[in-house]
């Protein structure tokens, strides 16, 4: 849980640090406050609000739209492992001879996207509506590639601590599965959890249920399954929550 929810804290205060300086314990209050809010909001949304209110000069719009910038990078690297779970999973049960293309084209796309974010801003500014909202949007033309890609390389390492956290925790509750197949499965159950919509109880539910529909190809061990899933919940969810409870509490008195 530290190193995970560590490595999301430097991630947030690298992005940050270009238009407020806040020191590494901020961004930890502030990352745990937006998992807090993340249980009451469906889509993580309530991620952005309990980050911007630790805050103290940055605008909150400009600091909700810099953290998009965190959000992408960590959504590209789940759906490029996912897409390479796909094609594992794809070789034995599914016809991927369409799908897989697309996938590949779809990740490029992102990543140009992400790479160039100061060309989307520089093709969209001359909107006639953006100039309302001009001094917001303009934090996506703030940031050069090479700091592009140290976000994405920190989005990397977390994810293979999040898949690691599984991995010994399936282990732990005696899911016997082989190496490669047990990686698919913990990210293919990622790539699942990240894309459908859920909210606090459907969440729990999707987790079980698409951590289920993997593992079980191979193991006949729900329980431990189970238990390894909400493990993981418990300890990267619900405890970073319940203490982002207490800075929220000190942020309004």
């Amino acid at each position: 849980m530290l190193l995970n929810w560590g490595l999301e804290s430097i991630k947030w205060m690298r992005l940050i640090t270009r238009f407020e300086d806040i020191s590494f314990l901020t961004a930890v209050k502030a990352v745990v406050s937006g998992i807090t809010f993340n249980i009451i909001t469906p889509n993580q949304m309530g991620d952005f609000a309990g980050r911007v209110i630790h805050l103290q000069t940055m605008n909150k719009w400009r600091g909700s739209l810099v953290t998009v910038i965190g959000h992408f990078a960590q959504i590209i690297v789940t759906l490029f492992f996912g897409l390479c779970a796909f094609a594992y999973f794809g070789e034995r049960y599914l016809d991927i001879t369409l799908w897989l293309p697309i996938g590949i084209v779809a990740i490029m796309l992102l990543l140009y996207v992400y790479f160039h974010l100061h060309r989307m801003y520089q093709l969209i500014k001359h909107l006639p509506f953006i100039h309302k909202i001009e001094m917001y949007v303009n934090v996506f033309d703030r940031f050069s590639s090479r700091q592009l890609w140290q976000i994405l390389l920190i989005s990397f390492a977390r994810y293979l601590v999040y898949v690691s956290q599984y991995y010994l925790l399936l282990q732990f509750f005696k899911v016997d599965i082989e190496f490669v197949p047990t990686i698919a499965c913990i990210i293919g159950t990622f790539c699942v959890q990240s894309v459908v919509p859920s909210f606090l109880l459907l969440e729990i539910g999707i987790r079980g249920l698409s951590a289920l529909a993997f593992f079980t190809l191979f193991s006949v061990n729900q329980e431990g399954i189970l238990l390894a899933t909400y493990s993981l919940w418990m300890i990267n969810i619900l405890l970073p929550a319940l203490l982002g409870m207490y800075f929220i509490y000190k942020v309004k008195s």
